[in-house]
């Protein structure tokens, strides 16, 4: 080692921040490690209480996400014998009612319902606001020769819609559809889902918010919560047509009392709904919250392996059921809402519709903008991402009005 190899070390030892100069010429000094001042220290504690609320939500999320779906998976929602070969039968022959030898696309298989004229208008209360409850005869019936005819025909509570409305008096204003997901539909759970309260006074719209077949009061008491979506997959394919019959009526209703834009607002299964009827109907806005998108992929994800493979023995999961779901899927149709104003969020540990079903809606509707929170499916309600977005979207898009 030469001498000035021996003095740049001995000179590293005692000043280690100093670069000792190479025997072939200078070299850059380095610098000298920065120390973390109170701004710095700050940051670093707000990103760690950020991470650990992210954590804690995501952990909230999941567990509520696995209660709620223990609780659709109770033994008395499982087929019985029989039941699984039925509803193949079932699938079968609506198949060669709706789809052989006709178009497959949606805009022909749903016909355009009667306009609403003349509903039932009762005023009602919520804790947060008046409301006015609306009733009507839905006027939809499944075809008599469908294979399930008898069955969801016999559902008489489900043949009278229902839907909450919150309307300002005075001038003509924008309308916000909403609709809510499974196993809800009453005010108080919708109510707190949509935050009705913030959209309603302090934006300034006008709320209609239709109850899903089988929810609420049009659930009849022999079935059990949220049966929209089960085994009986032909009951799923109806409520979704049944769904859309009866929300285009209320679209038309809404525009009759001076809508000066509609949007629709959907949460899980009413997202699936929403984002059907922005293929069928001109609509200024739509929301797609936590969304479902695909049912027979669904009940792929969240059947048990044993139910599964007898649903695919018996034709349950075949061709057939995916042809005949393309009639009612939003996957099928394309938007009349600009893209601009179409809007989606959803949980990044979604256990219920997962976050697959949100990712391909976005990719359908050609990538628009998306929020992921953390959380689940549930997990909406809580989160502090969720609420900004809405509002700012509904402003972005011209759905606000000043001064209320």
């Amino acid at each position: 080692m030469t001498g000035v190899n021996v003095w740049s070390g001995l000179i590293h030892r005692l000043f280690p921040w100093r670069t000792p100069v190479p025997s072939d010429g200078p070299a850059r000094p380095r610098r000298r490690p920065r120390r973390s001042t109170p701004r710095d220290q700050a940051t670093g504690i707000r990103l760690a209480r950020r991470n650990a609320y992210t954590g804690i939500a995501r952990f909230t999320g999941r567990s509520v996400d696995r209660m709620f779906l223990a609780a659709m998976s109770r033994p008395h929602r499982y087929p019985g014998a029989g039941d699984l070969a039925r509803v193949g039968r079932e699938i079968t022959g609506a198949h060669a009612l709706y789809r052989e030898g006709r178009p497959g696309a949606p805009s022909a298989f749903h016909a355009t319902p009667p306009p609403l004229e003349s509903p039932s208008v009762e005023p009602a209360w919520h804790p947060s606001m008046r409301f006015e409850w609306l009733s009507f005869e839905s006027g939809y019936q499944a075809a008599t020769d469908d294979p399930a005819a008898s069955r969801w025909n016999r559902y008489d509570r489900n043949h009278v819609a229902h839907a909450w409305v919150a309307r300002h008096s005075g001038a003509d204003r924008p309308w916000l559809i909403c609709l809510h997901g499974l196993g809800t539909g009453g005010p108080y759970a919708d109510f707190a889902g949509f935050r009705a309260e913030m959209l309603h006074h302090e934006l300034g719209l006008n709320l209609l918010m239709p109850v899903l077949p089988l929810h609420g009061p049009r659930k009849p008491p022999s079935l059990p919560v949220a049966s929209l979506l089960s085994f009986d997959l032909l009951d799923a394919f109806h409520g979704v047509s049944q769904a859309v019959w009866d929300t285009r009526r209320l679209i038309q209703w809404a525009r009759a009392q001076g809508a000066t834009k509609i949007g629709l607002y959907g949460l899980s299964m009413g997202a699936y709904v929403a984002s059907l009827l922005s293929g069928l109907e001109d609509i200024d806005l739509v929301i797609a919250g936590i969304p479902v998108v695909d049912i027979p992929d669904l009940f792929v994800h969240h059947a048990p392996v044993d139910q599964r493979q007898e649903a695919e023995d018996n034709g349950v999961l075949g061709v057939h059921t995916r042809e005949l779901f393309e009639l009612v899927s939003p996957l099928s149709v394309t938007p009349h809402t600009m893209i601009e104003n179409r809007f989606i969020f959803a949980g990044s540990d979604d256990k219920v519709s997962t976050p697959e079903q949100a990712e391909r809606l976005w990719e359908h509707w050609e990538q628009p903008g998306i929020r992921w929170f953390a959380g689940g499916h549930v997990s909406f309600y809580w989160s502090s991402e969720v609420a900004p977005f809405v509002d700012h979207r509904l402003h972005k898009s011209g759905f606000v009005v000043l001064g209320e």
